[in-house]
Formats: structure tokens, C-alpha cells, sequence
């Protein structure tokens, strides 16, 4: 059975059953609403203030990647610096994280490549021309896909 301040909340019985699993009270769900108990505990486990919270989702921004953007320092005007380039945000971070610019990701999507695996290959020490050469082997020989 629920107890009745937790019906003040708006949520179903699974999302109670989240806030209390996540450890949050009745009055930090009040207060965070309308965020979900478990976007609520990954802002606050990551000390993502309400106020900027609430800013980043209303630029539309998921607040698991308003916590890795400002992790690594992107701010929300660069993140739509890169959605205006057709990247969405977990690709804005993960590139300011790794140090790459949109014009550099942009020359690896053009190129066929997806941001997650580019910045991966530029991880591990690879140029955007070698790994084309590698893929185009591949491609070449009629190889599948290496997983």
C-alpha cells in the first residue's frame, strides 16, 4: 500500500515505486516536477542544480546529457552550434570531451562514419583518411562488417 503523500506526486504507482528505490522524498519530487524520479536522482547523484536542469530541458535537452555537456564544459550556445550541424547533444559532448571540433565531425559523418565510432577510431590514434583506406579494404574484399 502507498502512502497517501506520495499520490500528491502526480505519479503512477511504478514511478512511487522508483522514487522510493532512488531514495527521493515526496517534496523533491514536488519540487523537480515534472522530471521523472530517475532523471531526478542523476541530476542530483551529479550535483546538476534544479535551476540549471530546468534550463537545459527547456533548450530541449535531455538532463543525462545536460550533466555529461557540462561536465566537459559545453555550454548549451555550442550545443546548438552542433545541432545546428544535424548533431544531437550526447554527440556535442562526446566530441568537446575528446577535444573534437564540428567541423571534424562533420568531415567523419561525411565520410560515412557515425559520431560514437569516429570519435572512437580518433581515440585510438586514427586519422579520418587512414580509416576510410581501412573500411574501403574491407569493403573491397567483400568482407562482412567487423563487429
Amino acid at each position: 500500500m502507498v502512502p497517501e503523500a506520495w499520490r500528491t506526486t502526480g505519479l503512477d504507482d511504478s514511478g512511487i515505486a522508483d522514487a522510493v528505490g532512488f531514495r527521493l522524498t515526496v517534496d523533491e519530487v514536488l519540487e523537480w516536477s515534472p522530471f521523472r524520479p530517475l532523471e531526478i536522482s542523476w541530476a542530483k547523484k551529479h550535483g546538476l542544480p534544479l535551476a540549471e536542469a530546468r534550463r537545459w530541458a527547456g533548450e530541449g535537452v535531455p538532463l543525462r546529457d545536460a550533466v555529461r555537456a557540462r561536465a566537459v564544459g559545453l555550454t548549451i550556445d555550442e550545443l546548438h552550434a552542433w545541432e545546428a550541424g544535424g548533431f544531437n547533444a550526447s554527440d556535442a559532448w562526446e566530441a568537446k570531451e575528446t577535444g573534437v571540433t564540428i567541423a571534424e565531425a562533420t568531415a567523419w559523418r561525411d565520410a560515412g562514419f557515425v559520431v560514437p565510432d569516429a570519435l572512437q577510431l580518433l581515440r585510438d590514434g586514427w586519422t579520418l583518411e587512414t580509416a576510410v583506406v581501412a573500411r574501403n579494404v574491407d569493403l573491397r574484399r567483400g568482407a562482412p562488417p567487423r563487429r
